[in-house]
């Protein structure tokens, strides 16, 4: 029970760093430096977003596993690895849509007066446009965070005793009859969601959550 708290903290963490980095970026170049390419690549970006979490799973279950059916391209079935990718996958789509949305409203004018005087490309980039951004980024991580944290459909494919998570532990628990237990874990669950859900109506500054 214990472990499947830590995991439930500790994978989506880890998930979320990986979202942040990827997001800005991909974000970046969909709105500053807007190509075919840059828009493929951002259309490819919301595929997770539209594909249920179970193919998912196969999906990650399937490419990365050595077994029976498995293509054995990088075996990291069972791992903490596969859970923290199949995570950042699925729920990175919701910290784009927000970064895009915050990135459109800054002026490109802002970053042509820094190099102007001097600045670089890459140093306007993370001194200005950045921490610009940050709020749709942080908005956005705290939604792909609540999101993750209460992941069932792909979680419950990928894991394993050692990389359990509250969800999964819930499920498990009610398949066995184990009502009480799964009862404590849902209340741990549902806190953790409510903390996080006011942290992102603080940051995003709105009322109520739309997806």
């Amino acid at each position: 029970m214990g472990n499947s708290i830590i995991n439930t903290i500790r994978i989506p963490l880890l998930a979320i760093t990986i979202v942040v980095i990827f997001a800005v970026f991909i974000s970046y170049l969909a709105v500053r430096r807007r190509n075919p390419l840059t828009a493929t690549i951002d259309t490819l970006s919301m595929i997770p977003y539209i594909v249920p979490g179970t193919v998912l799973g196969i999906a990650f279950l399937t490419s990365y596993n050595t077994g029976v059916g498995g293509t054995g391209l990088l075996t990291i079935t069972g791992t903490t690895f596969i859970m923290v990718v199949s995570l950042a996958v699925r729920r990175l789509p919701y910290t784009i849509r927000s970064s895009v949305a915050d990135l459109h409203q800054i002026s490109p004018s802002i970053e042509e007066a820094a190099q102007s005087l001097g600045s670089s490309k890459i140093n306007t980039f993370f001194k200005i446009t950045v921490p610009m951004m940050m709020p749709g980024i942080i908005a956005g991580a705290i939604l792909s965070w609540i999101t993750m944290i209460s992941e069932l459909s792909t979680s419950i494919l990928l894991y394993t005793v050692n990389t359990r998570t509250v969800t999964v532990a819930i499920y498990t628990e009610v398949i066995r009859g184990n009502y009480g237990i799964a009862a404590a874990l849902s209340t741990i669950l549902m806190i953790f969601t409510v903390l996080s859900l006011l942290l992102f109506m603080k940051v995003s500054g709105k009322d109520e959550i739309s997806l």
